[in-house]
């Protein structure tokens, strides 16, 4: 009798694991509100694995979706409660003292304060655009981009997501006039560096280039979103460095 070959050792085989979509462009991970809050979680907590597939072409329609969903419910709710306060005021009211009042009559930096505020649904595209344009436009030349110029615009709108929302939530307080001028300065500022920090890598993953230029490159559409955010805050910031400080509580309009 002949023994039988013993069974060869099956060697573990290591599985790779695939680079997984982010949760918002899976149509299978669940509803929108569900997908929306995974999409910023990963964002935040994993941008490097979470940019390391970029399905193309882009659907541009699902990011301007998402940073409508992150941000126009406190727009609303900050629009719901000026309207309040505007009706309910005594008549006569004075205007709260700002520091552009300086250089701006205080009637005029209201209207201009209001006109701002209620074209936040506009400006949403047009920053998702800007971003993405500069972004592109610094990787063409800092040695050529590997992806689309849609692919650029699709890195910024996720990065873009979690600090609008936050930019939404600040807006709150600033408006109705309980933030000093010297903390917002300090949260735009914190928010300038997650922006760059996560941009970066954003960049770096969806192009395949080093981390050190993803971050250089970032710098630019870092510096788009900080010229915006502080544009729209200074009808309503108390003080500006470098304004002199304006006495008194209420401006006559």
């Amino acid at each position: 009798m002949t023994r039988a070959a013993p069974h060869p050792q099956r060697t573990p085989q290591r599985t790779s694991k695939r680079p997984r979509p982010i949760p918002l462009e899976d149509p299978q991970a669940g509803r929108w509100w569900s997908r929306c809050a995974r999409t910023l979680l990963s964002v935040v907590r994993h941008p490097v694995r979470s940019f390391r597939v970029c399905p193309e072409p882009i659907a541009h329609g699902r990011v301007m979706r998402l940073l409508a969903t992150v941000r126009l419910p406190a727009w609303l709710l900050l629009v719901v409660l000026l309207a309040v306060r505007h009706v309910t005021a005594m008549e006569g009211t004075g205007v709260p003292v700002r520091a552009i009042h300086v250089m701006v009559d205080p009637s005029l930096a209201r209207v201009l304060s209001l006109w701002i505020l209620l074209m936040v649904p506009v400006g949403l595209p047009l920053l998702y655009f800007n971003e993405g344009l500069v972004a592109h436009v610094w990787v063409a030349l800092t040695g050529g981009a590997s992806r689309s110029i849609g692919a650029s615009m699709r890195a910024c709108g996720y990065v873009l997501a979690p600090v609008l929302a936050v930019v939404g939530l600040v807006d709150i307080p600033l408006y109705l006039g309980y933030m000093p001028g010297i903390v917002y300065f300090g949260v735009l500022g914190a928010l300038a560096l997650v922006h760059w920090v996560l941009l970066g890598m954003a960049l770096a993953k969806t192009h395949q280039m080093g981390m050190l230029r993803g971050w250089l490159v970032a710098l630019q559409p870092t510096l788009v979103f900080v010229i915006v955010t502080l544009l729209r805050a200074l009808p309503e910031l108390t003080e500006i460095p470098g304004l002199p400080p304006v006495g008194g509580g209420y401006a006559i309009p």
